[in-house]
């Protein structure tokens, strides 16, 4: 399966925790999070996403 899950709040990073490893997460925004990677602003995910959906 794939799972992506990006949030900019700290309310997910109850989600960032609990993810399996494989999963992708993403914080939106620099501060210091669980997630695996980090983009600047809400931008980036939506490029991100039409990259994916083009594949």
């Amino acid at each position: 399966d794939f799972i992506l899950a990006a949030g900019d709040d700290w309310t997910d990073e109850d989600l960032f925790k609990v993810l399996p490893e494989t999963a992708y997460s993403i914080k939106v925004g620099l501060s210091s999070s669980l997630a695996r990677f980090n983009v600047i602003n809400y931008k980036e995910i939506r490029k991100l996403l039409e990259e994916l959906n083009k594949n």
